[in-house]
C-alpha cells in the first residue's frame, strides 16, 4: 500500500513538474515600482495562477531605468523582454529607432485582442503608419479633486452643476469662501508640465508640439494664454505658490480645489478627504481637455522571439485587459479594456468618467517623436513664469532653442 501511495505521489509530482515544463515562460517588464507595482504583481500573479500554459515573470524598474536600459538590451539581443509596459508617449521615438516589432493584429486577435475592446484615444495614438505598436492598458492624467466638505460648507456647489469648473468659477469659490472666513488657497500649482499641457490642449487646435513631426512647434498664442491664465490667478492670491505643499493642504482642508493626478485618488482616500473628482478647470466646458497619457503593452525587437512566445504575450495582455477592475480600484487607474464600463463597481469610482466613450476628445495624449526632449525643457520652466522669474515669451523661447538643440545633438 506504501508503495503504491509512493508511486502515484512520485506520477502527480512527475505530471506537475510536466505541466510546468510545458509552460511558455514570458519575461515582462514594467515600470511600476511603488504602491501601483504590488498592484501589477498581483494580477501577474493572478494570471500565472488562472491557467497552466503560460507563465509570466514580472520585473518592475523605475521608468527612467527602463528607458535608458532599453536600447543597449535590443542592441546586444541579449535579455530583451518578451512584453514590456511603456508611456504611449514614448512609442514612436523606439519606432523611430526601429527598437519595437508591431503587432500581428490577426496573431492577437486568437487571444481576444481587438481595437473595439480598447479606448480608442489610447489605441489610435500607438498606430504608426497602419501598424500596431502599443496595446493600452489604462488611461491616466491630471484631473481635478474638489474637497467636498469644504464646498457644501461655503455653498460652492452650483458651479458643479454641468460637471465643469471653469477658471472663472474658480476666483468665484475662491472669493465667496474668503468673504466667509476660509483662510486657505483656491487652486495649485500642482505637476506643471500635466497641468500646464491640459490647459494648452483646450486652446491650440491638435494640441501640437510640432508642425512637421520633428522639429518642435508651440501655438505661441495658445500656450501665452494659459500662461498668463495662471499667472493671473496666482498674482491675484488664488493659487499656493511654488514652495507650497500642496498636497498636504488639500488634505488638511487648506485648499478648495486640487490639480492632481488620478493615480493621487489612494492617498486623498487615505488622508480622509471627502472628495469629488471632475475633468480639468478648463476656459470653456465646450473645448475642456486634460493632459493624459496610458501604460502601453509592447514588444521590443527580438528575433528569436517565435510566435508561440508572441501568442502568449497576447494571452497574458488580453488577461489583464479583462480583469483590470482591481487595476482601478487599487491603483486608481482607468482600465483601458471598454468591458469595465459594464462592471458596475467600476462605474461608481470617481475617476469613471474619464472611461466615458463619448468623451474620449477630452483626452489629450500627446504624441511627439522628441516627447522625451520635450518633456525635460517644459519641466525645467517650472512655475517659474507665475512670479515673474521668466518672462512668459522668454519661456516659451527657451523650450523650443532647448529641444531644438538637443535635436541638432543627436
Amino acid at each position: 500500500m506504501k508503495k503504491t501511495l509512493a508511486l502515484v505521489l512520485s506520477l502527480v509530482l512527475l505530471l506537475t513538474a510536466a505541466t510546468a515544463m510545458a509552460a511558455t515562460e514570458i519575461d515582462y517588464w514594467s515600470v511600476f515600482t511603488g504602491g501601483d507595482g504590488a498592484v501589477m504583481q498581483g494580477m501577474v500573479d493572478a494570471f500565472n495562477a488562472s491557467q497552466d500554459e503560460v507563465h509570466v515573470n514580472h520585473t518592475p524598474m523605475t521608468a527612467d531605468d527602463l528607458y535608458q536600459k532599453i536600447p543597449l538590451t535590443v542592441q546586444t539581443g541579449t535579455g530583451i523582454p518578451d512584453v514590456c509596459v511603456v508611456h504611449i508617449e514614448r512609442i514612436p521615438n523606439f519606432v523611430n529607432q526601429e527598437l519595437l516589432y508591431s503587432y500581428d493584429l490577426d496573431l492577437v486577435a486568437e487571444a481576444g485582442i481587438k481595437q473595439e475592446n480598447y479606448n480608442q484615444a489610447a489605441w489610435v495614438k500607438s498606430t504608426i503608419d497602419g501598424e500596431q505598436y502599443g496595446i493600452p492598458l489604462d488611461v491616466h492624467g491630471y484631473i481635478t479633486y474638489i474637497n467636498k466638505d469644504l464646498f457644501d460648507q461655503y455653498g460652492l456647489n452650483e458651479i458643479l452643476a454641468d460637471g465643469y469648473i471653469t477658471f472663472d468659477e474658480v476666483k468665484w469659490a475662491g472669493d465667496k469662501a474668503k468673504e466667509q472666513g476660509f483662510t486657505g488657497k483656491t487652486f495649485d500649482l500642482g505637476w506643471m508640465r500635466a497641468q500646464m499641457l491640459g490647459y494648452y490642449a483646450q486652446l491650440a487646435d491638435g494640441h501640437k508640439l510640432t508642425d512637421d513631426g520633428v522639429a518642435p512647434a508651440l501655438d505661441r498664442e495658445a500656450m501665452k494664454k494659459a500662461m498668463e491664465t495662471m499667472k493671473e490667478l496666482y498674482e491675484q492670491g488664488y493659487t499656493t505658490t511654488k514652495t507650497d505643499d500642496y498636497s498636504s493642504m488639500f488634505y488638511g482642508g487648506e485648499l478648495l480645489i486640487w490639480s492632481e493626478g488620478i493615480w493621487m485618488k489612494a492617498a486623498a482616500v487615505d488622508a480622509g478627504v471627502n472628495f469629488e473628482m471632475y475633468p480639468a478647470v478648463c476656459f470653456d466646458p465646450a473645448t475642456c481637455k486634460e493632459w493624459m497619457s496610458s501604460h502601453n503593452f509592447v514588444q521590443f525587437a527580438d528575433e528569436e522571439r517565435t510566435e508561440e512566445e508572441d501568442l502568449a504575450v497576447a494571452k497574458f495582455v488580453n488577461f489583464m485587459g479583462e480583469n483590470s477592475l482591481v487595476w482601478a480600484k487599487d491603483a486608481g487607474q482607468v482600465p483601458a479594456h471598454v468591458s469595465l464600463n459594464e462592471v458596475a463597481e467600476f462605474a461608481s469610482m470617481p475617476q469613471a468618467f474619464l472611461a466615458d466613450p463619448a468623451r474620449e476628445d477630452e483626452l489629450a495624449i500627446y504624441y511627439y517623436l522628441h516627447w522625451g526632449l520635450f518633456d525635460t525643457a517644459f519641466s525645467r520652466i517650472g512655475w517659474d513664469f507665475v512670479d515673474g522669474t521668466i518672462e512668459i515669451d522668454a519661456a516659451i523661447d527657451q523650450v523650443l532653442q532647448e529641444v531644438a538643440d538637443a535635436i541638432a545633438a543627436q
